[in-house]
């Protein structure tokens, strides 16, 4: 699965592709959540991303990705 040009890989758990959410609050002291799930067995990850003094959205994703294939 690619999200904003960074590939997920399939979950290494069971294989399934996984699905990614962004969720972005409008909020100075709530920050947004990047998640990646897999949608059969429920394994997932997730980094909150761009309050201030929090990486940016391409950053978040990255970081997301490269957690999620060394899994």
């Amino acid at each position: 699965m690619t999200f904003n040009d960074v590939e997920f890989k399939a979950c290494l758990r069971c294989g399934v592709e996984p699905v990614a959410e962004d969720v972005r609050v409008r909020s100075l002291t709530e920050p947004n959540v990047m998640s990646v799930t897999c949608p059969a067995c429920g394994m997932s990850d997730r980094i909150a991303w761009g309050s201030v003094g929090q990486a940016s959205l391409e950053h978040a994703v990255a970081t997301l990705a490269s957690s999620w294939n060394r899994r």
